[in-house]
């Protein structure tokens, strides 16, 4: 039989990109339209959702049209701004010597680091610093600092007439700590908006993915940040069809192994699709598994009884692999308010609810083991008074996995 065609995996890119239509046609237009009307685009949905994947296929859309592309994975370590002031040199060396090779309008002469100190020379007897030596100084001298260099990539992306992108993923874990004096998302966002505000038109474009608290994080680092950002808000894949055509959702199942040996009826791939509700990487990983285990029964179609047998050891392998491990990160306090929260139903929660069914619990306690669940981005606010979890279906999978216990309440 052939290759498995699925693929769950983070970032990893399914053989049909399904429900992205109208995201990859916009992040066109804003290339279309650079430096002129300038653009920057916020992504952020659940795990597992495909913001990866769509930022890697914005990549692809930039260079095609000749931009130079920077992608990082943030980590949290870039919380702290002398790291931080490492990983943006890093990036702007990198823009910069691109843009010396392919225009020859600069040339990276040297970059002399002392602890997170860079000199970067622009040619033309320009140079510019970032970071802050090792003596320890005050943040707005990084984001003096970025801000100019900022302005400085942009005139030589504009002298040689090439786009910069920078994309960066996983940015929910970049954000301000004023009582530790470190502002790194700030400084960030500060440096953009000064290039994009120049007289000239600068061809910088910024696009920050991540969970949901990415949207916090931006509007307590800069106010008015959402006039600063295009949204995507990444959800399921959608479930309805039209006549004779599959949901969008059964559509990344059916498409996938079109031509190939084995065959996925739309009636088991819009059951399927409706089972884990669209979830893009769930689909995946459905579509894997059943394919595998056509591959051992010998058959070359997935039909209703293939799926009837296979359905609960997938679900044991998905509770086990990406679901498991969210859940033992919580420590054993969290752990309870997950259950409890979990045992009330739905995707999301009420923070009146849980303290409620927490009676033995202080309203202030229960408010900080959620705020520890909030800070390892296993739950995040909708609202006020209002949660929900980052991983899809994760409520069920408490329900189904972890359920209340007697000691709970």
């Amino acid at each position: 039989m052939a290759n498995n065609p699925f693929r769950p995996g983070v970032g990893k890119p399914p053989p049909y990109l399904a429900d992205r239509d109208a995201q990859l046609k916009r992040f066109r237009r804003y290339l279309e339209d650079f430096p002129e009307n300038r653009r920057n685009v916020r992504v952020t949905g659940l795990r597992g959702v495909g913001k990866t994947v769509l930022i890697k296929e914005y990549r692809k859309a930039a260079r095609a049209r000749g931009w130079i592309v920077l992608k990082r994975d943030l980590t949290p370590r870039l919380n702290e701004e002398r790291d931080f002031a490492t990983a943006i040199t890093a990036d702007l060396e990198g823009a910069i010597q691109e843009l010396s090779m392919v225009a020859r309008v600069g040339k990276l002469v040297s970059a002399a680091r002392e602890s997170v100190s860079a000199v970067i020379d622009l040619g033309e007897g320009v140079t510019v610093k970032i970071g802050a030596p090792k003596a320890a100084a005050t943040p707005a001298v990084l984001e003096d600092r970025i801000r100019d260099a900022m302005v400085k990539l942009g005139l030589l992306a504009r002298r040689a007439k090439r786009g910069v992108l920078f994309l960066y993923d996983e940015a929910h874990v970049l954000y301000d700590r004023p009582k530790a004096g470190q502002f790194p998302l700030s400084a960030l966002l500060s440096g953009f908006v000064e290039a994009q505000d120049h007289d000239q038109d600068l061809p910088l474009m910024l696009v920050m993915s991540g969970l949901p608290p990415l949207a916090t994080n931006l509007q307590a680092a800069r106010s008015h940040s959402e006039r600063f950002f295009k949204v995507e808000e990444l959800g399921n894949l959608g479930l309805e069809g039209g006549e004779d055509e599959p949901s969008p959702a059964a559509a990344a199942l059916t498409r996938a192994v079109k031509g190939g040996e084995v065959s996925f009826p739309l009636d088991v791939a819009e059951r399927v699709a409706t089972d884990v509700s669209g979830y893009p990487y769930f689909i995946q990983w459905y579509g894997e598994a059943l394919w595998d285990a056509a591959d051992d029964a010998g058959v070359e179609v997935i039909d209703p009884r293939l799926y009837a047998r296979a359905h609960e050891s997938i679900q044991d392998g998905l509770d086990a692999e990406f679901f498991e491990g969210r859940y033992e990160e919580a420590k054993r306090a969290e752990q309870t308010t997950m259950r409890i929260a979990g045992s009330l139903g739905g995707e999301s929660f009420r923070v009146g609810d849980v303290v409620e069914e927490l009676s033995r619990l202080k309203p202030g306690a229960v408010q900080q083991s959620l705020n520890r669940l909030t800070q390892n981005n296993l739950i995040y606010r909708v609202r006020y008074g209002e949660y929900a979890y980052t991983a899809p279906l994760f409520g069920a999978f408490l329900r189904r996995r972890h359920p209340r216990q007697d000691s709970d309440g």
